[in-house]
Formats: C-alpha cells, sequence, structure tokens
C-alpha cells in the first residue's frame, strides 16, 4: 500500500526529500516500506562423479522429485545452497557456479539456480526428503516435474 502511495510521487521530488530529510533511521525505513518485497530461492543441478544427477523426493509434494533448494536466510547464496542440503539430506556439495538467475511468483521470488557436484557421502532422510536417486538426463524418475526436466536439460548441456 505505502509502496504504491510512494511511487505516485515524481522521482525528483523523491530524491530531493530524501537528499534533505534530517532523519537517516526514518529515511531509510521509508525507503524499505516503499519497495517491493520478495524471497531469494536458491537451487542446485547437481553431479556425482558418474554424472548423473542427484534428485530429492519432497514429501509435501504432489510430484515429489525435485532439484535440492530452499530459502536464503542471511548468508552468501552459495553458503545458502550448501546448507539447505545439508539439513535435507545431510550430503555435503561443492557448487562451482551460478548458472542462471530468474523472477517466480507465487510467492514473488528470486531464483538463482547454481551447478556443481555431490561430495560422496551418506544419504539421511529429513522430515522434508524421504529418499534421493541420481539418474541419467532422460532417464528421469515418476514425478519429476516437465519445468525441472527441462531446467537440468538446459544447465547440462
Amino acid at each position: 500500500m505505502l509502496a504504491k502511495l510512494i511511487n505516485k510521487i515524481p522521482r525528483d521530488w523523491l530524491v530531493f526529500m530524501y537528499m534533505h530529510m534530517p532523519f537517516t533511521r526514518l529515511k531509510n525505513a521509508l525507503v524499505y516500506w516503499a519497495q517491493h518485497k520478495f524471497l531469494v530461492a536458491v537451487l542446485g543441478t547437481f553431479t556425482n562423479d558418474a554424472g548423473e544427477v542427484l534428485l530429492l523426493k519432497h514429501v509435501y509434494r504432489k510430484q515429489p522429485w525435485g532439484i535440492p533448494g530452499g530459502w536464503m536466510e542471511l548468508e552468501q547464496p552459495e553458503a545458502a545452497l550448501r546448507r539447505e542440503v545439508r539439513e535435507e539430506t545431510g550430503l555435503e556439495v561443492q557448487v562451482t557456479s551460478l548458472a542462471r538467475a530468474r523472477f517466480g511468483q507465487k510467492p514473488n521470488r528470486v531464483d538463482l539456480i547454481f551447478t556443481g557436484r555431490v561430495i560422496p557421502g551418506t544419504f539421511q532422510p529429513s522430515s522434508e526428503i524421504s529418499d534421493i536417486c541420481y539418474c541419467r538426463v532422460g532417464e528421469w524418475p515418476e514425478g519429476l516435474p516437465a519445468h525441472q526436466k527441462t531446467l537440468i536439460q538446459e544447465l547440462l548441456k
């Protein structure tokens, strides 16, 4: 609501008011409240030494299989992705590169999609992940969403 109101004020006026308003904390609060909010998700396409893709079986999804990922907390994106994989599976991963960033909705978010490799280890189920599998590109388990199949294929070309 406040964002819509503030965005009706001409940009030049906003800059002038910001430059001349004496209360720094109030200025920063108004800037924060006027901005659109979104979440940041970190996702990863990880392969093992055989080149197979790591997929996780999520207990809360209708199509349960998918690539690892989760929401960022106040941390670096790569650290967030390593933390999510460790919390959900007990596995360690090496993040090698940022492959893509995209905007999504429901909820409003920015997805940071990385590639990397799985460090050999033992899977430990969690409250979110009941199983894992490694599969070759194109040999997908039943229940992997089509958009994730396409994403994996594009990233691993």
